[in-house]
């Protein structure tokens, strides 16, 4: 496996200027005020990495892996590697400008706020890959990623009609109610699904006709 996430990583070498300059834009602007803008970075990287496939379609690489020594599971399994290597190196960027921007006075530190960075980078930065992944194996990545925007789109229509029918006001004060405890569950809720996700893409992957 080595040898694909070696891969990979000339591949994101080659992305590197545009990462770096979209990293820089959003630690601008994250440590001028705007916090949220440190969560871009684990999607950014996201987005560039699944942007590999749609360059091994277009190469043919896919059907010229199979004369290499790798089963299609360990093919599958190095996207899904690189994903989550991606999401700890990003959360890591992103606790980083959460220190500079303590450094600076820009947000005050509380361990509350730094496991919530946290948490929430590594969400944001393992769920892309969960859904995203097994549509394009499935499809291709064009497909999967205008799949993945509709569902996207019906969900929140859905959670929002839902949200707005039955007493949204309510559900959110029962929630609030276990705020100590719901990161964690989320987080461990998104590995599982990583995890699922994995089995799903091997099982399509290793009956996809290349």
């Amino acid at each position: 496996m080595k040898g694909l996430l070696l891969k990979e990583l000339i591949m994101l070498k080659k992305g590197s200027v545009i990462l770096i300059i979209f990293f820089i834009l959003f630690g601008i602007n994250g440590l001028a005020g705007n916090a949220t803008m440190f969560f871009l970075f684990p999607l950014f990287t996201d987005l560039l990495l699944y942007g590999h496939i749609n360059y091994d379609e277009q190469s043919k690489w896919q059907q010229y892996s199979i004369a290499l020594p790798y089963g299609r599971k360990t093919i599958v399994s190095s996207k899904y590697v690189a994903m989550a290597v991606g999401a700890v190196v990003s959360t890591a960027i992103v606790v980083l400008s959460y220190g500079v921007s303590v450094a600076i006075g820009k947000a005050e530190f509380s361990l509350k706020s730094l496991v919530g960075y946290v948490i929430l980078s590594l969400a944001i930065g393992i769920v892309y890959p969960t859904f995203f992944l097994p549509l394009a194996y499935k499809f291709n990545s064009e497909k999967g990623r205008t799949i993945m925007l509709f569902l996207n789109g019906a969900s929140g229509a859905i959670a929002v009609f839902l949200l707005t029918a039955i007493d949204g006001t309510g559900i959110v004060a029962k929630l609030s109610n276990y705020t100590n405890i719901l990161p964690y569950i989320a987080i461990a809720a998104v590995i599982v699904l990583f995890a699922l996700s994995w089995f799903i893409s091997v099982k399509i992957y290793e009956k996809r006709d290349l």
